[in-house]
């Protein structure tokens, strides 16, 4: 593994963090008996709190943090809102020392992140643009 670059995941790496970008995580038979698997929610009536759904698993999969991106309506595009809620719980779990391991997945079938929203993009003012796209490179950054 590639050494990270400053302001990278060095402090994951430091503390044996392993981060899986996966579509479809396979939790096994036992996350799903005990309700821990995540939900889908294909509504277009999704708030925006539940965009991103973060789940601390239990039992033998202590240290696994899921994160769900559930945003359907939009084909999961990162919009200001939910690149603030990824930024927030990356900037968490980099601190926290009892996770092993990141999944971050698709809660919506078929699609994983269709990149940024270029809808809301291009209601921005240009002035909004560069921090935004610049925004996305330091979190996508911090998760590889």
């Amino acid at each position: 593994m590639a050494a990270a670059a400053p302001g990278a995941l060095g402090a994951l790496r430091t503390v044996g963090v392993r981060l899986v970008a996966a579509c479809c995580a396979r939790l096994g038979p036992a996350a799903w008996a005990r309700g821990t698997a995540p939900r889908r929610g294909y509504s277009s009536e999704v708030k925006t709190e539940d965009e991103l759904r973060v789940r601390h698993l239990e039992e033998e999969n202590r240290g696994i943090v899921v994160l769900g991106i559930n945003r359907a309506y939009g084909k999961n595009a990162l919009s200001k809102n939910l690149l603030k809620m990824l930024s927030k719980a990356v900037d968490a779990l980099k601190s926290d020392k009892k996770v092993r391991t990141i999944i971050i997945r698709s809660e919506v079938p078929g699609i994983f992140c269709a990149g940024a929203d270029l809808k809301e993009r291009a209601k921005m003012h240009s002035s909004e643009v560069g921090p935004f796209v610049s925004k996305i490179r330091s979190v996508i950054n911090d998760i590889v």
